[in-house]
């Protein structure tokens, strides 16, 4: 697993609004009921990937989408990147028996990637705990290649919900446009396409 010196340092942890999830309670991330809110399967579908893409999972956790991601990509690669060692940690486990996938612990608004390396970048209920949303949309348009797409999960179940209006008056002044919604208003997933 790659790392970045101190990406922890001076974020605010805790279950509460506008805080970063604590790896400690990495844990309940992976709880079986979630799929009846937040189904892999349908996420990974909503994605829209072909199996050669290249994938970032940012703001990963413990990888509750990611073995489904993985196996959506056999012929590509999945890169999961979170601000937490202790969240790679625990998603190491679910993904040993995919070769495609590697590791790497960042910061969502300076992710040390090469620009225009992924096809897809996905952000699964995090942008919230994002101390600068427009500084990680930047990043995600600046890692995606011409005409990537990002997904956004969003979920009311989550402190730091984003609705929709909002979420696109943020992604879209960055070059993307809308694609399209898949879910309900409390709780969807949103594609956007980085402009070519």
């Amino acid at each position: 697993m790659a790392s970045v010196v101190d990406t922890e340092a001076g974020r605010d942890f805790g279950l509460a609004r506008g805080k970063v999830f604590p790896a400690e309670h990495a844990q309940s991330l992976l709880n079986p009921a979630r799929r009846l809110l937040q189904s892999p399967r349908r996420m990974v579908a909503a994605m829209g990937l072909t199996d050669t893409d290249r994938v970032l999972e940012v703001g990963s956790g413990p990888g509750y989408f990611s073995p489904l991601i993985a196996a959506a990509v056999p012929n590509g690669r999945l890169v999961l990147v979170d601000l937490q060692a202790g969240m790679l940690q625990a998603a190491q486990p679910r993904l040993t028996r995919f070769a495609n996938v590697t590791f790497a612990q960042s910061d969502a608004g300076a992710l040390g990637i090469a620009t225009a390396q992924f096809d897809a970048v996905l952000l699964a209920t995090m942008l919230g705990e994002v101390p600068d949303p427009d500084g990680c949309i930047e990043e995600i348009r600046r890692v995606l290649r011409p005409g990537g797409v990002v997904a956004i999960a969003e979920t009311r179940r989550d402190s730091d919900f984003i609705a929709l209006r909002t979420l696109r008056a943020v992604v879209e002044r960055h070059g993307f446009s809308f694609l399209d919604r898949r879910g309900v208003a409390w709780q969807y997933v949103a594609r956007f396409r980085s402009s070519p």
